[in-house]
Order: C-alpha cells, then structure tokens, then sequence
C-alpha cells in the first residue's frame, strides 16, 4: 500500500450548493490549527465561500461543477501527528495554489488521518474554468510530497521543497 492515496469523492458538485456542502464539511472540524488554504482567509466557512464565489463572479463563471473535492488518506502504519499531516496539506495544495484558491483541512475524528482539500475549479489569475485535473499527475505529486514529510519526521532531515 502507498504511504497516501488521493481520491476524488463521488459526486459531480455541479449543484448551485456545491461550494457551500464541501467547504462546510471540510472545514467542520473545531481545531483551527488542522485548518488551511491558499489564496483565502480559512477563518471561517463563510468567509471561504465568499471568497470563491467572488472569484466566479468576477469572470461570470456560475455554471457547470463548482468545486474539485480532493481526499488525500494517509497510510495507518506512519507515526504522524495531525500537525505534521498538515504540513503534507499545505505541500499538496501549492501544487494548486499559483492559480486556484484552495481550502483543507485534516481530519483527526476517524481512526487514520486524512486530508480533504477543495479547489476553486475557477482560476484568479486569469478565470480559467478547470473542473477537472489528472488525478494521476496528482498522484505523483502526493508522493513526493510524503518523501519529503518522511524525510523531515522521521529522519530528521531538512528537504527544501521545489
């Protein structure tokens, strides 16, 4: 077994509530210290909601799926705290974050840590619609980023990102 898998959520989030159900759900948690984001104040859920929904509306882009729901699980058997998980959140999400708004958070209420991350499927750079992204580039990229938190946890090693 991988050490993280990324998985997508079924669901097509094209509903006009979409934004709202997911940032909701990721950010329900009440430690806002597994709380975070790239290109949004991740104070509160409605806070969040504005801020993508501005975005969308300042490139009239209401229609289609409103939001990419991104769950990153991470491998039972590895001995991290939720604060080093996310650590592995924010590593991930800037794979993202140069363009889209981003919000995650981990969560510590089940028996294995995991990360669910949302991504603005509108883009503040330029309005760019994406609904979708290769989930297999993803993939790779998740895994560096685990060798890297291995590497700084568990053996102690400073690992400058690129």
């Amino acid at each position: 077994m991988s050490a993280v898998i990324v998985s997508l959520p079924q669901g097509n989030y094209r509903n006009h509530d979409a934004v709202e159900k997911v940032v909701n759900y990721i950010m329900r948690l009440q430690n806002p210290k597994l709380i975070g984001g790239y290109g949004v104040f991740a104070i509160s859920p409605d806070l969040v909601i504005r801020e993508f929904y501005m975005v969308k509306k300042v490139y009239n882009k209401m229609e289609n799926k409103q939001i990419v729901h991104i769950v990153i699980s991470i491998e039972e058997s590895l001995p991290f705290t939720p604060l080093e998980v996310r650590r592995l959140a924010e590593m991930i999400a800037q794979y993202f974050a140069y363009e889209r708004q981003v919000i995650f958070a981990v969560h510590d209420d089940t028996k294995h840590l995991h990360i669910h991350m949302g991504i603005n499927t509108v883009a503040y750079t330029n309005g760019n619609y994406c609904g979708f992204f290769d989930i297999s580039e993803l993939r790779e990229y998740a895994k560096k980023c685990m060798d890297i938190l291995i590497d700084e946890v568990i053996f102690n090693k400073k690992i400058k990102q690129k």
